[in-house]
């Protein structure tokens, strides 16, 4: 009788080995072709620029005919503004942040421009506030993976 033998054969060690090779950089090249094609939404909030009178509206705010598109702003009242750029990737992602105005005003109302539209997160988000938390977002029908939605947002203190 023979001896059972517990280790392969070194031929067929060696096809197994290749075979596990072959097998593991396969799963490589397609784990890396995932990660090159499956890109982050990348998001860019700048800091905030202040415009007070006699400085020129930027935008018109609804609701409020006082601040009017390209006219002089009133006496006291002040633009808080925002550059927001938001690179699609293959996940849409938005952009939250806090729009506070100057010491001593308070929020009267926002609107956005361009791609970006935007809206108050906060429960309470009456006039009088110092500062309001804002979601920016863009219309994912219309940028596509890859393209980049850029805009302001903007907010009215007096």
């Amino acid at each position: 009788m023979s001896k059972p033998r517990l280790s392969p054969s070194p031929r067929r060690a060696a096809a197994c080995a290749v075979a596990a090779s072959l097998t593991l950089a396969g799963s490589a090249v397609a784990a890396g072709e995932t990660e090159t094609t499956a890109t982050d939404t990348t998001l860019t909030v700048s800091p905030r620029v202040v415009l007070a009178a006699p400085q020129p509206s930027p935008v018109a705010f609804p609701g409020i005919t006082r601040v009017r598109e390209g006219a002089a702003l009133p006496r006291r009242w002040v633009v808080v503004s925002r550059d927001v750029q938001i690179v699609r990737g293959a996940e849409i992602a938005f952009a939250a942040f806090r729009m506070t105005c100057p010491k001593d005003a308070t929020w009267r109302g926002g609107t956005a421009s361009d791609d970006i539209a935007a809206s108050v997160l906060d429960r309470d988000a009456r006039s009088g506030k110092r500062s309001v938390f804002v979601l920016a977002t863009f219309a994912t029908s219309a940028v596509r993976a890859g393209d980049t939605a850029t805009g302001k947002v903007f907010a009215l203190c007096r």
